[in-house]
């Protein structure tokens, strides 16, 4: 016959990180007030952008230079990619004290790119367009489940299309993503690029399953 042992009460953290949220890391590095962050646009035009990675979330503008379409630079970039004005945001997307006028990131290391300025890319000109069908997929990645719309070439087979590493960031759009170290963190983009490297397993959307509402 074995004794029970007494409930012992959970022990709550008291320093104020959070375990993988390199924000708080981060702003704990800072003393006194930072000064704001303006700077002198770029040449050429810029997007407002969310980059979420496992451990890192932040937002600001990258600037597309001689590119026409945010997916165009990033899959025919090389090297990290210079995101202004930037700031870092907390895991749930509210803004830490972190800004700087500019920061330069590793797209090898971001998760999701998401467009914030709500728009939808430039449509290519009608000699360049290719006919296309919409597939709804779910996605898991190292920190978060996601929902979103593909588009595949008319007749192309999603095997052929999920198995390709290339291009390296999918087009998605209705781009909606759940943070599994915090279910209630929810996020949605109109248009987002997922990094295909990041993708631990994915399917096409089942009929129960309600696009747009419904995050694994």
């Amino acid at each position: 016959m074995t004794a029970s042992m007494p409930s012992m009460p959970l022990q709550v953290p008291t320093e104020p990180f959070i375990d993988g949220d390199a924000s708080a890391h981060l702003e704990e590095l800072i003393n006194g007030t930072l000064p704001s962050v303006d700077v002198v646009p770029e040449l050429g035009t810029g997007v407002d952008v969310e980059l979420v990675g496992p451990h890192l979330r932040l937002s600001g503008t990258i600037g597309l230079g001689r590119f026409r379409r945010l997916s165009d630079l990033v899959n025919h970039h090389d090297g990290l990619i210079g995101l202004r004005n930037a700031t870092i945001l907390r895991r749930n997307g509210t803004a830490t004290r972190v800004t700087a006028p500019t920061i330069w990131v590793s797209p090898a290391e971001v998760t999701l790119i998401g467009e914030l300025s709500g728009g939808t890319p430039p449509e290519a000109p009608p000699e360049f367009r290719i006919r296309k069908d919409p597939l709804d997929l779910v996605f898991v990645t190292p920190g978060h489940t996601l929902t979103g719309q593909v588009h595949i070439v008319e007749g192309g087979q999603f095997a052929a299309f999920i198995e390709s590493n290339d291009p390296q960031f999918i087009a998605l759009s209705e781009a909606r993503t759940r943070s599994r170290a915090d279910r209630r963190i929810i996020a949605r983009y109109t248009f987002a690029l997922l990094n295909r490297r990041h993708i631990v397993a994915t399917m096409v959307l089942a009929p129960e399953m309600a696009r747009g509402r419904t995050v694994l």
